[in-house]
């Protein structure tokens, strides 16, 4: 009996933001375009009831700087985005039906591009031509035109200023349309003189952008700027600096002598009026305000967008700013006098923070997207006249180095990354009916001082981590946390924890001043105040930890302060840094092992977790183990190694918590002739999956007469090579044997594709079934595939899982890309 995959769905992809000022925009289409590593990600904050990540688009050979969705006059919904990249290059994006792809790519500058604006500029008897400028560390700033949308872009250079090459706050433009001139384009860019400089073309038959006034007023570099056209026709631009001020610069036609010569303002404040000439119109510009109210550099300016009324669109005179001082601030001008005042102010609170890099007003204003110096998104809807925050999506930061599923039922998957924190994900049920639910992060586990490499999973809400330290860490879920899980996660699973369970569990965790570990915090704890406190204990840990109780997934600031488990035992005996760990299925067994350069240090250790002490040292490998990996019946322990050799190790009957090496290969028999990454178990125990990065996949197979070299396994006569690819993880499905006579195997690459095959036995042919490559998989390595332990969809009723003709696996992956991504297998 042979199988197909009928369909393959993308279920929740996580990333987070790049942490640069400019990354993230959210268009009148209602959607948030962000850069995530390499790619750009597509975020729609309202589907399935708590926002989901639709699509990463692929094209970036390096960093994405900064994103813009192209902007029309006619505020119509957006069809094309700009992207720029540390790969010195831009990347137009056209949708096309219901994906965005690359229809033009931006090529001129020599450096990293950081900055880009684009609109549609109409002129009279003419189609909407394209309007795209970029600035770059390369000391440039281009202009590019595009007649149409099938055309060919022109661009010509605009200047080429002396700037510090190694700053992304060095150049910063926007654009603006000129009423009521609508095909005049003027253009304001800042460089690193504090100034801002204004281009435009200076008479109606030319062609070139020339430079037409500077203002001056910032004593620090300018790193934000907005144009807004208000009812009047009067242009305002926001500038933000990091002064830590906010400047609004008001241009009006000198005809219309409706501004004044700044006599308003504080004499400290006052700049003279500046004229300008823009094509046949002649401007006036003053400085209408200075705000200040924030204490940290300002890296994000935005105005309200226009609002659709009975008599057409009109402009609020309200600004959106985002500093690093760790609050968003909505500023308006009173009615009465015109003074500029603050309306809102929203922002993080405690935390390892370090504030915000922008923020953008939703399509209609009520609503008011930030992204944070850690990556992570904030959003505030507006609910009458206060500003409540709300589900968000996010994600890691750096890349994701291992993943793993709760055991028993697959309900949640942990996460852990280079970032330095653990982060649990879940689908949140937001009714009893399937339909209605959405993944988020759940919780943050642990917030850790080293990068973080591996992870195991154990039961009953433990797991343990290994990070760049030679300590392995075990943790287990508060009482807290376990509370909100339960009601955001478990309405259609009948296996709950009981409450009787959580009495002698601590409350929550908090990380001491100076500390890595997290402390337990017990809710009826007595705080004792000794005379002479240590450094680290200065400061009460409880009083970070505040328990809450979530009716949908928690927000930044939560995840940061009040979801953290508690360190039950700190592990010791490693004498490098962590780099594999693996736990038996009933979890009483751990084995890890560490960085090496020779057979001492390449041992495996193995740790009874009821006692935390050391059982077994296993002893084979030369080089750093790059993979363990226990048979699903417990009986065996594989581990891989950057030495091209694997290793088998078997329980002894006599002692359950010993094992002993009965099967190896080396150099000549191990067909593998370069590092082998990864290895999984079939879910029977009767084979193992090796892979490598000379891009052979081969299954090993018990058999009944040892082999001289290899002992009790052997490999398959026909292996799966893939002579381009390296194989940096694979993964067999779970039961999916019982369906049919073939298993089914993800195997990951370096590039970051992932290939699904099925294969059967030793002289059976390797199926090829489905690829996911581009925008549905991985722009960069692949590091951990794993199945759901069970089948059907985490989050709806069990008995969905499978139906006569066709049953549902899920598969997570993560990669260096910074994604975690869980797709659904339709399989028949």
């Amino acid at each position: 009996m042979t199988y197909v995959i009928s369909k393959i769905h993308s279920r929740y992809i996580s990333c987070a933001c790049n942490r640069t000022p400019h990354a993230a925009d959210w268009g009148n289409n209602g959607l948030i375009c962000y850069g995530a590593c390499n790619a750009v990600a597509i975020y729609d904050p309202k589907a399935n009831g708590g926002g989901k990540v639709q699509d990463t688009l692929t094209g970036h050979k390096g960093r994405v700087n900064a994103t813009k969705w192209v902007k029309s006059e006619t505020f119509a919904a957006e069809t094309e985005l700009v992207s720029v990249s540390t790969d010195t290059y831009g990347l137009i994006w056209s949708k096309r039906e219901d994906s965005f792809v690359v229809t033009d790519v931006l090529k001129g500058h020599e450096s990293s591009v950081t900055v880009v604006d684009a609109i549609y500029v109409t002129k009279p008897g003419a189609t909407p031509t394209l309007l795209i400028v970029t600035g770059s560390v390369d000391s440039t700033v281009r202009i590019w035109e595009r007649q149409h949308e099938e055309g060919s872009l022109e661009d010509q250079l605009l200047f080429a200023a002396k700037f510090c090459h190694w700053t992304l706050a060095g150049v910063c433009v926007s654009l603006s349309l000129v009423l009521p001139h609508p095909s005049t384009p003027l253009l304001a860019c800042a460089l690193d003189d504090c100034h801002i400089h204004l281009y435009g073309q200076a008479a109606d038959t030319d062609t070139t952008f020339t430079r037409l006034q500077s203002l001056k007023g910032h004593e620090d570099w300018v790193t934000a700027l907005h144009f807004t056209t208000e009812d009047n026709g009067d242009l305002l631009l926001a500038s933000g600096s990091q002064d830590s001020s906010v400047r609004l610069w008001r241009f009006h036609p000198t005809s219309s002598q409706r501004s004044t010569d700044g006599s308003s303002l504080p004499p400290m404040f006052r700049v003279e009026e500046k004229m300008l000439r823009l094509g046949s119109m002649e401007l006036a510009v003053s400085l209408e305000s200075v705000l200040l109210g924030h204490d940290g550099r300002v890296y994000g300016v935005k105005w309200h967008p226009p609002v659709l009324t009975d008599t057409g669109y009109t402009q609020p005179l309200k600004l959106l700013t985002a500093s690093l001082d760790k609050t968003v601030v909505v500023w308006a001008p009173e009615a009465q006098s015109g003074v500029w005042l603050e309306e809102a102010r929203m922002g993080e609170v405690g935390g390892n923070t370090l504030g915000f890099f922008g923020a953008s007003f939703g399509p209609s204003g009520s609503a008011i997207l930030a992204h944070s110096y850690l990556g992570g998104f904030h959003l505030w809807y507006k609910d009458e006249d206060e500003w409540r925050p709300t589900v968000v999506v996010g994600g890691h930061f750096d890349a994701v180095t291992d993943l793993a599923w709760e055991r028993k039922h697959g309900r949640y998957l942990l996460t852990v990354s280079t970032d330095q924190t653990t982060r649990l994900h879940a689908p949140w049920v937001q009714s009893d009916c399937d339909k209605k639910y959405s993944w988020h992060e759940i919780a943050r586990p642990q917030i850790h001082g080293y990068d973080l490499v591996c992870l195991a999973m154990l039961p009953n809400f433990r797991f343990v981590s290994g990070a760049d330290e030679k300590v392995v860490r075990a943790f287990t879920a508060p009482q807290n946390f376990l509370e909100n899980f339960k009601r955001l996660c478990l309405k259609n699973t009948k296996d709950v924890e009981s409450d009787d369970k959580l009495v002698s569990l601590p409350t929550g965790a908090a990380v001491p001043v100076l500390g890595l570990s997290n402390k337990a915090v017990f809710q009826h704890e007595p705080v004792s105040q000794p005379e002479e406190r240590h450094v680290k204990d200065q400061y009460d840990e409880s009083s970070y930890f505040t328990p809450q109780q979530f009716e949908e997934p928690p927000t930044e600031d939560n995840l940061l302060q009040n979801t953290l488990w508690p360190e039950t035992m700190k592990l010791y005996g490693h004498g490098y840094e962590i780099f594999s760990l693996a736990t038996t299925s009933d979890g009483k067994l751990l084995a890890s092992a560490c960085k090496a350069t020779n057979e001492e240090h390449a041992a495996v250790l193995l740790w009874d977790t009821t006692t935390w002490q050391k059982v077994d040292r296993l002893v084979y490998h030369q080089l750093t183990v790059t993979q363990l990996e226990f048979s699903p019946d417990d009986q065996y322990l594989l581990s891989v190694s950057r030495d091209r050799c694997w290793a088998v190790f078997q329980r002894s009957e006599s002692e359950v918590d010993k094992y002993s090496l009965v099967a190896r290969s080396n150099k000549g028999t191990g067909v593998h002739t370069r590092i082998i990454w990864c290895c999984a178990w079939t879910h029977d125990s009767a084979h193992f999956v090796t892979g490598s990065r000379d891009g052979k996949v081969v299954v090993w197979d018990k058999i009944e007469h040892s082999h001289p070299t290899l002992g009790n396994f052997a490999g398959c006569s026909e292996y799966l090579d893939l002579p381009k690819e390296s194989i940096t993880s694979v993964a067999c499905g779970a039961d999916f044997y019982l369906f049919t006579n073939e298993y089914l195997m993800a195997v990951g690459s370096e590039a970051g594709d992932i290939r699904l095959y099925g294969w059967e036995n030793l002289q059976s042919p390797w199926r090829f079934l489905f690829q996911l490559s581009g925008n549905s998989a991985h722009h960069l390595t692949v590091k951990r595939l794993s199945f759901r332990p069970v089948l059907g969809i985490a989050g709806q009723a069990e008995d969905s899982a499978s139906k006569q003709t066709e049953c549902i696996l899920q598969l997570a992956s993560c990669g260096l890309d910074h994604t975690i991504k869980i797709f659904d297998l339709y399989i028949k």
